[in-house]
């Protein structure tokens, strides 16, 4: 069981929060084909890494995956066809991340005729008009509306929208009617971020002038819990730090991630894990191309201690409400039980644990921090 990531790094513009690799030369076609001839050569290239896997998702990432003609997204799921042991069709998950406002019967007519998407990510982010012109979002919330209808009417029952709070004009009332709407209309499955604010994104240069304003934890926590609260009392289970599905419909590939699941990135600044070992690709495109055109398979590689495998464990775990299995710990990382042990005792973090006979996980309040709570548990 293995996963594979492409990321597509084209946007029209640049969201005020997004620190993602992205850029905006999509339109001449030129140009698109020879990224698309680079990432089917890397797919090509590094499918060795992957001959005894077999591959049971696909997530198009960016950047914005649908700012690109499909018969694109066609030649790099062909590729990964002709390289790689893919599940059987039933089996296997393909997401493609997809903006509102590329939302057309022309586009969902062409989805349903490739025939292996099976699954969509949108990025809804407010339900306002307002909230999207203050993230630096271009689609409005009729984009919104008319992304379900199209859902609906081309009989896609399985996706995700993404929602931001945390954000200095967003109040309690317009989150409970966001989500409120979101449970009426029956959603999957929805992530809902916290608002950060990263170096060399938009939100910080404003930051910096002063034109916006970062919040309190106890803001951020409010409208944590009442989107918590809002949909776990109707039946979505909260089955990582930042996502929300209804049974049966969590995100398969995100999933893999916080298992270790090995899994290959193409694109650039496309990250990959595999043998214990992590690798990345070169960030910016023309380095990247650079990179695959000398058959180099990544920019940088490193391979995991036993130090780094635990902290791995510890970081990707204690993000889903699974927790840690303390079976599994004893059997692959005994000489760090006592250690781990001894910190879940600690009277600093000791309230912020939910421990049975089988697990060890954070509780919901624990969840907000869960940053600082890992790093006090590493090696």
């Amino acid at each position: 069981m293995s996963g594979l990531y492409v990321h597509i790094p084209f946007c029209e513009s640049k969201c005020g929060y997004c620190d993602f690799y992205s850029i905006k030369r999509y339109k001449d076609s030129d140009f698109a084909a020879d990224f698309i001839k680079t990432v089917v050569d890397e797919i090509t290239q590094k499918a060795y890494l992957f001959k005894n896997q077999t591959v049971d998702t696909i997530y198009f990432g960016g950047g914005t995956p649908s700012i690109l003609p499909l018969k694109h997204i066609e030649s790099i799921f062909r590729a990964i066809a002709d390289n790689y042991n893919l599940s059987s069709s039933e089996a296997l998950e393909c997401t493609l991340e997809i903006n509102p406002e590329h939302a057309t019967d022309e586009y969902f007519a062409g989805l349903k005729s490739l025939g292996f998407v099976n699954r969509l990510s949108t990025g809804f982010q407010a339900m306002t008009d307002a909230g999207l012109k203050y993230l630096g979002r271009r689609h409005c919330v009729s984009d919104n509306y008319r992304y379900l209808q199209l859902c609906c009417k081309y009989g896609c029952e399985n996706f995700s929208v993404d929602y931001i709070f945390g954000y200095e004009t967003l109040d309690d009332y317009q989150i409970e009617d966001a989500f409120r709407f979101f449970i009426d209309e029956n959603i999957p499955h929805i992530s809902a971020y916290s608002l950060g604010i990263e170096e060399n994104t938009p939100f910080m240069m404003k930051l910096r002038k002063g034109e916006i304003r970062k919040m309190d934890d106890d803001f951020y926590l409010r409208q944590f819990l009442l989107i918590h609260e809002l949909l776990e009392s109707n039946g979505y289970n909260h089955y990582e730090i930042s996502n929300y599905s209804l049974p049966g419909l969590h995100s398969r590939h995100n999933s893999n991630y916080w298992k270790s699941v090995p899994y290959l990135g193409f694109g650039p600044s496309a990250h990959s894990y595999y043998e214990g070992s992590r690798s990345w690709n070169e960030r910016k495109l023309a380095d990247y191309q650079r990179q695959i055109a000398e058959n180099r398979h990544y920019a940088e590689h490193e391979i995991l201690s036993p130090d780094d495998l635990f902290n791995e464990f510890i970081m990707l775990r204690l993000r889903t409400r699974e927790g840690i299995d303390k079976e599994y710990l004893t059997v692959h990382f005994a000489k760090y039980k006592e250690h781990f042990e001894k910190n879940l005792r600690r009277r600093d973090l000791t309230e912020y644990f939910e421990v049975n006979d089988r697990y060890v996980r954070l509780n919901i309040n624990g969840l907000f921090i869960s940053d600082y709570i890992i790093s006090e548990l590493f090696i």
